[in-house]
């Protein structure tokens, strides 16, 4: 698998950092290299001759030495799994192979008593920070899973609050291969990748904002950024996902100051004016409102929609909807029409959270739709649409002692349509997961449901057609996809968050 990292060491260090040429692999080729280049400076008068005489001592180790190999299982419990290794993911039947390793045999970073990272050996000495090159944080020999990048091992550099570079980090005075831009120094912290797998911090965008106790639950599941609206335990917030008029947008702008999450608000989207830009959704995006929210229960007409679209197309923002479950305003078919072809992403598009009954799944085939789904429905299985009822109600103020109540929460769950999305994420033409948290969703189980209901295709349907070798990649990368970087595209943050790639925030 490689050499022995310690034997490595002995001679590098001890030749006082003479520099070995980086193409050498070999450790006693490696010597030899070496006292030859001693011997020639010293005649050139390029180093001192009492430097060249310790170089020149080394070679009564030569006969010592040579290239070892270790069991690929014991390196991949030191170091992780390098190209070829396969993994299986939790508890499911989702197995991912690794078919790049940026890292060095021989060479790894590793941090710990008696391991690599040490003044001299892995850590250069009398490097600053302020340096370009030298990382504020390495992560070492961490396995990517990303819907941008793939599949790699590699170390991970971080400088100024971002992703600086993905390759070999380490101290270049001893070690072959160092990523340009990855020098780890006295100033780099480290946090060991081995044993893990490092995505990109998830990314939640369907949440009721209604108490801070979310903050606590979305971080411990690997969610880093919350996208969503409310004001707190309102019953607005309750339903709606708004942070309606600007006081409110600056209430919880600064009440979301002390969480280390990224936080988006979205404003009110109901509101109609046959021309021009309505004043009153423009003030929200002009208070800090990262997009609008239409809802059903503020009235999701055709002229509203066509009036958040506009103010969409102004300031380059996103509209997102949650559709008229009583068909009263519009049926699915006017809603689309009033789209006139614009983006738009579309809450629950199955239906069980709301929208057009009963086929408001039908958007989903719309070319400029992104459709996204909740998780109370994923995956479809034996209890699926048994909470969903009392679930309905409370959320949306409904009694249950009005017929018509009960009527409008029944329409909304449909064992057919549900059943259908997993088919259709799993082909992906349905892109994004979220949680609809405390409406009608746990925001604790975005990430989870998403890959129970990638394990369950897999079971049902078998292994995707593009897969190739004896991986399920190609599914687990579309189904990382769902809560990375397709709600990052969606909401126009990709180029800072939702994958693991240079020069995007460190959220991971």
């Amino acid at each position: 698998m490689g050499a022995d990292y310690s034997w490595t060491r002995v001679f590098t260090v001890a030749a006082v950092a003479i520099p070995v040429g980086s193409t050498i692999t070999d450790i006693t080729l490696s010597i030899v290299v070496t006292v030859s280049w001693a011997a020639a400076e010293s005649k050139r008068g390029r180093i001192p001759y009492q430097e060249a005489m310790a170089v020149r001592s080394l070679k009564f180790f030569e006969s010592s030495v040579r290239r070892i190999t270790i069991p690929r299982m014991m390196y991949a419990h030191t170091y992780d799994p390098t190209v070829g290794d396969k993994i299986r993911l939790g508890d499911t039947s989702l197995v991912l192979e690794v078919v790049k390793d940026m890292t060095i045999y021989g060479e790894e970073l590793k941090f710990g008593g008696g391991k690599v990272i040490r003044e001299g050996m892995g850590q250069q000495a009398n490097r600053c920070n302020k340096d370009l090159d030298v990382l504020d944080t390495v992560i070492t020999n961490a396995l990517i899973l990303d819907a941008v990048t793939g599949v790699l091992k590699a170390d991970v550099g971080i400088k100024d609050g971002c992703i600086s570079g993905i390759g070999k980090a380490g101290n270049p005075d001893v070690m072959d291969g160092v990523t340009p831009g990855m020098v780890v120094a006295a100033g780099t912290e480290v946090i060991a990748g081995e044993g893990l797998i490092l995505t990109a911090g998830g990314i939640d965008g369907h949440v009721h904002f209604i108490c801070p106790q979310l903050a606590r639950e979305a971080i411990a599941s690997g969610l880093t950024t919350l996208f969503g609206g409310g004001t707190g335990p309102a019953t607005g917030t309750n339903a709606t996902t708004c942070s309606p008029g600007p006081n409110h947008i600056r209430d919880m702008l600064q009440s979301t100051d002390a969480f280390s999450l990224n936080f988006g608000f979205t404003g009110k989207g109901n509101s109609s004016i046959l021309v021009g830009i309505a004043s009153d959704l423009e003030e929200q995006i002009l208070a800090g409102a990262i997009g609008l929210k239409l809802h059903e229960d503020w009235g999701t007409t055709p002229s509203a929609i066509d009036t958040a679209l506009r103010v969409a197309d102004e300031y380059d923002i996103q509209i997102t909807i949650h559709t008229d479950t009583l068909n009263e305003s519009a049926c699915v078919e006017q809603t689309i029409e009033a789209f006139k072809g614009r983006v738009i992403h579309t809450y629950h598009s199955e239906g069980a959270g709301g929208g057009h009954a009963p086929d408001i799944i039908r958007v989903v085939s719309e070319k400029n739709v992104i459709p996204s789904s909740t998780n109370p429905t994923r995956p479809y299985t034996a209890n699926t649409t048994d909470e969903h009822l009392d679930m309905l109600m409370v959320c949306h103020h409904l009694d249950k002692n009005l017929k018509e109540d009960v009527a409008f929460a029944e329409s909304r769950i449909r064992a057919e349509t549900i059943a259908a999305e997993d088919i259709l994420h799993d082909l992906g033409a349905i892109s994004i997961m979220s949680s609809d948290s405390q409406a009608m969703g746990r925001i604790g189980e975005v990430i989870c449901r998403t890959w129970q209901t990638a394990d369950k295709m897999k079971l049902f349907r078998g292994r995707l057609k593009e897969e190739t070798g004896e991986s399920d990649n190609e599914r687990i990368l579309r189904y990382v996809a769902k809560y990375t970087i397709n709600p990052a595209l969606a909401h126009g943050m990709a180029h800072v968050i939702g994958s693991v790639e240079v020069n995007a925030l460190r959220e991971y």
